[in-house]
Order: structure tokens, then sequence, then C-alpha cells
């Protein structure tokens, strides 16, 4: 898409409602303005045949009643989609429906279009056949566009979804999936007002019907569409000025922060099951391959991230051990750079054309290269300061939780560590060096200083201490190497490096790819956190994705670190908590930060829920 043959079609899909409505009044000004007097064209159609005599109300009427049926597929297909796909300058890939609609052709609403921008054509001049032609060769462009970035995020998927649902024309096999979907149909607010454009056509229609006129049809239909081409460059320019995310800038996480141990406990993979995990640094789905899981999906919506992960499952299949440590920046090293050489014909194209240019992240190694690790470093050089280097020894060499406790309320817990809290760690701060969506569902006054002070206290006086390589590597800049995460131990490096193969990594969204998937296809879903980045609407949304693809009996873990996310009282008869469970595991959490961790089971068919059980 680099080429100018990109570029154009690239300013094509940007300006394509300009475009639009500028084909649309180019037709009606030749239409009216060169060939006022000539019968419209559905005259010409019909002459030679029965319908020959039919009268102009009856034309009309018809006409409003396809119309109907037109407005009533391209709101259905909008609301399976929100209007932030829809009407978003950019090509959006965070979704793919396969549902509806989107059965009956890949682009129902460029088809409802065009079949609106059809009949009205019937109502001109035989010139204004020039509208549909245009409109089918506009259409046909944009849907290339589309294809191309679509194609990048699902690959395989997209692929299987081209071959049996054709791009714009319906065939005679999708019309019978569509009619199989009709019990389906719903359509939601967002949905109806932004794609009700022709609704006003209808009774546009019904007064041409009766004055004989096309113009009181434009006049009364055509104000709908000025309404929709407002409010289509309206959330269009606003999500195009949007600033990007910070999460998709770069890589934010290079390590997991989440203890994947837990995870294992509460799965009991085993080699029948296919395992969920968002990517993030991709060390826990490295981590899950201990288990021996049939497959393991790594999705995450940074790209980045699984950039990271591509080259560290390159590292561990093709690096000797120590080699792999020094890549990843474990043990000090000059070469890696050099390492990066011996590996990046094995990447992708654009996780290559990432890493060639970021070669300093290389430099640092790998698990130093996330921001989150970067503000990490900062943090573990300010608690030096503040709280200096010989009580965090002392820390580490002693054992028991009494002793260690005594030391933080001497020497820790003091009034520079108090003010640092309140300050370095402040929500002000975190949302200048994170993305503000993180804190959007949060209350106003939480203090997120104060939140994690009380949880280092309780990882540093309660939790192992020499073995939690989370807190070793914000005190210290790195691991210890007598106790490095489980993926990267020297006794578990072969068995995963022989399991390599069976990482899928994905880049989109949760209910992007969900929907590519067929029923009870996953066994184990580790959700990490992201939860608390979704509304409530579209937590519930996910939740019944996951309930669709899951197989019975399957068990979803995720963890809450300030906003409270738990299943909603409708989903009690599919998903059960398992709370003590999860108090267990969350207790010997040794990533620490986080509020509570969550285990739930799915059952596919309803069950009566735990309260329904216990009377």
């Amino acid at each position: 898409m680099k080429s100018r043959y990109g570029f154009l079609l690239k300013f094509e899909f940007e300006y394509r409602i300009f475009i639009s409505l500028s084909i649309v009044l180019l037709t009606c000004l030749i239409s009216f303005g060169l060939f006022p007097e000539t019968d419209p064209l559905y005259r010409s159609v019909l002459k030679g045949t029965p319908a020959e005599n039919l009268s102009p109300g009856t034309a009309y009427l018809t006409a409003s009643l396809i119309i109907i049926v037109i407005s009533l597929l391209r709101m259905w297909s909008g609301s399976l989609l929100s209007s932030e796909v829809v009407m978003t300058f950019k090509v959006r890939t965070d979704l793919l429906s396969k549902e509806g609609p989107y059965l009956l052709v890949r682009n129902p609403i460029y088809i409802a279009d065009w079949a609106a921008i059809f009949v009205f054509s019937l109502f001109l001049p035989p010139v204004g056949l020039m509208m549909p032609a245009l409109f089918y060769f506009h259409y046909m462009r944009l849907i290339l566009f589309e294809e191309g970035s679509l194609g990048e995020i699902y690959r395989q998927d997209y692929k299987d979804y081209i071959k049996s649902v054709p791009r714009f024309f319906p065939a005679p096999s999708s019309c019978l999936k569509f009619f199989g979907e009709i019990k389906k149909f719903k359509v939601n607010y967002d949905g109806f007002r932004h794609n009700a454009l022709y609704i006003l056509f209808v009774p546009g229609f019904a007064a041409a019907a009766y004055f004989d006129n096309f113009i009181y049809a434009l006049i009364i239909g055509f104000p709908g569409v000025i309404d929709w081409a407002i409010v289509h460059t309206k959330i269009g320019v606003e999500k195009n000025k949007q600033k990007k995310s910070k999460v998709f800038d770069d890589i934010l996480y290079s390590q997991c922060w989440e203890d994947p141990q837990i995870d294992r406990i509460a799965f009991k993979i085993n080699s029948d099951d296919v395992v969920f995990t968002i990517t993030s640094g991709g060390c826990n789905a490295l981590t899950f391959l201990l288990d021996d899981p049939r497959k393991i999906i790594a999705l995450d919506l940074n790209p980045h991230q699984n950039y990271l992960l591509e080259l560290k499952i390159a590292a561990m299949k093709n690096l000797v051990y120590d080699k792999t440590l020094r890549l990843f920046g474990i043990k000090r090293s000059d070469s890696r750079v050099m390492l990066y050489k011996e590996l990046r014909e094995l990447l992708s194209n654009k996780a290559r054309e990432f890493w060639d240019n970021n070669l300093k992240k290389i430099e640092k190694g790998l698990i130093h290269s996330g921001r989150y690790e970067g503000y990490m470093r900062i943090l573990g050089k300010v608690l030096t300061t503040l709280i200096g280097r010989q009580t965090i020894n002392e820390l580490f060499r002693l054992s028991t939780g009494y002793e260690r406790e005594k030391i933080y309320n001497e020497k820790w817990d003091n009034l520079r560590w108090k003010i640092f809290t309140r300050v370095l760690l402040s929500r002000t701060l975190m949302s200048l060096l994170f993305t503000g969506d993180f804190f959007r569902y949060l209350d106003k006054n939480f203090s997120f200083g104060k939140n994690f002070a009380e949880k280092v206290k309780y990882a540093v006086t309660k939790l192992p201490l020499r073995e939690n390589y989370f807190l070793t590597y914000i005190l210290y800049g790195n691991y210890h190497p007598d106790y490095l995460p489980p993926y990267l131990s020297k006794d578990n490096y072969e068995v995963i490096r022989k399991r390599l193969d069976r990482i899928e990594i994905v880049s989109g969204s949760c209910d992007g790819y969900f929907a590519l998937l067929p029923d009870s296809t996953i066994s184990k879903f580790n959700f990490t956190n992201i939860f608390e980045w979704l509304s409530p609407t579209q937590f519930e949304n996910l939740l019944s994705q996951t309930i669709r693809i899951a197989k019975d009996r399957s068990v979803i873990t995720y963890r809450n670190l300030l906003v409270k996310r738990e299943h909603p009282a409708g989903f009690n008869d599919r998903i059960h908590s398992d709370r003590e469970l999860s108090r267990q595991l969350h207790s010997r959490d040794l990533s620490f930060v986080y509020d509570r961790y969550v285990v739930e089971e799915i059952y596919k068919e309803a069950v009566p829920c735990y309260t329904e059980l216990l009377r």
C-alpha cells in the first residue's frame, strides 16, 4: 500500500463521503440540466413489456417499499459494527463481523447503498445509470483497500471468509445463509441513528406517487442524507483528530507482569487444551508451553507486543541458552545486534521492519525494551535513593516475614517514601506516561500511590522475596540469575523450544478475533487485566462471545488492578466463580500489584447458579 496506487486508494477511502456526494450531485445536475424532458429510465426499461402501462404511483410506492428493505439491511449491518467502525476515516480492523448481513455479502452496507442508488437512478433519465456505474467502480476500490488491511490482520481466517461469502453481489448460497439469520435481526440506537439515511425517502416516494413527480422524493428524502453526511463527517473527523493511543505507539510491556504460576494451577492444562492468552510481553504464552497444551493463541491489540513475541520465539528456537539470555538482556553483551541479525530473516515482514528501525531496543536487551520497564527502572533508582541499597540488600537476605516487616517499618516506610508514592505514583503522572484510557473506569478519588504503597509493603514483608523476579527487577533492574521466570529457566528451555510451533500469534481485538472462531474452540482463557480497559457493556459483550467459543467447563482467569470486574449476575447460569480458589491463588501471587485474582468456569448449558443450589 506504499505505492502511488496504494496512496490513491487510501485517499479515496478517507474522502469517500465527499466523493459519493459529488457523484450524486453530478448525476442529478446532468440529468435535470441536460435531459429535463426525457422519460425516466424505468419507463424505457418497461417499454414492450406487460408492465409498460404501470402507473407512476405504483412505481413510486414499489420504490418506497424497496427503500424500507434497504434501510433495514443497512441499519442491521451498522448495528453489528458501530458508528466508530463504519464512519471513521481510517480503516478499522479491530472487528470483523461474520453474522447476519455479513453472510449475504462481505460488504452489506456498500451493497445497500448501491441498491438505493440504483433505485434512484430508475427515476432519472437513462443517463442516470452513470450513478450506479460510478458507485460500483468507487466501491470496488474502497473494498480492495479494506480487504488489504483486513487480510494482514486476520490472514487465513479472512481468506476462508472470502471463499465462503461473495464480495458485493449476493450468490444463491449466501442468500440461503442470510435467510437463516433473519431471526437474529436486531437494530440498536447507534445502528438506527447512523444508518437511516434513506428513511425519509419512504414518505418522499409516497409524496412523489401522489404528485406524480420524482422531485418530491428528493426534496423530502435528501435532508436525511445531508444529516447523515454531517454526522458522518463529525464522527470521522473527531476520530481522525484524536491522538493515537500511546498503547499502540511502541512496545508497552517487554515482560508479562502477571504471575503465570497461579494461572497454571487454575488452568490445570493438559494435552487437549487450546489456551488463549493476551500476548503482552509473551512470557506467559511461553510459560504455558510447559504444561503441554495442544495450542496457544497469543493475541494483542498492540501489534508491537506480537513483534516482541516473534523475536523471543525466534531466539529460543535458534540460539543456545546462553545467547538467548544475552539477547534478552539478562546477561551482559555487546553483540546483541549481531545476534538479532542471525534471526531477522525468520521474522514476519512487519516484525523485521520494526526491529530494524529499533536496534537501540535490541542493544538494551529485549526484556528492557518496553515503556513500562523504563518506568520501572526509574522507579528502582528512585527507591534505591529513598530507601538505600543497604536496606534493600538487607531485606533480601532475611528469610522470615517478621524480620522483614520490622526493617520495612523502621527503614522503608519513612517520610520520603510517603511523599514519593503520592507524587511519582500519582494518577496525574501515570496518565502522562500511559494512556488515559486505563483510568477511564476508575473512581476519580482513587489514590494509585497509596494503593501501590500498600502492595509493596505486602510484597516486601509477606511474599517470598528472593524468588520474586518481579520485585527483583524493580529493585535491581534485572532478574537474579538463580530466580528467573519459568520460561527462562535452564531446566525448562529445551521443553519449551520443542513446543514453540504451537503458539499462534494474532494482532487484533478479542471480540474481532472471537467472531472468527467456531463454537467450542478454546478451553482456557487468560485475560490478564484487559477487562479494566472495557466499559461494562463491552465487558458483557466479550463474555457472551467467550461463552460461545468456549468448550464446556472452560476456565477463565483475569486480574483486577484498579477497577473491579467480575461477571455480571445475568451470566450466573453460565459462568461460576471459584472465589475460594481465587483467594488462595491471589495470596501467593508474586506479581503483588493486583487487587483481585478471578478464576471462573464456563458451562455451555445453563445450570443453576450457586445461590440456587444452596437453597
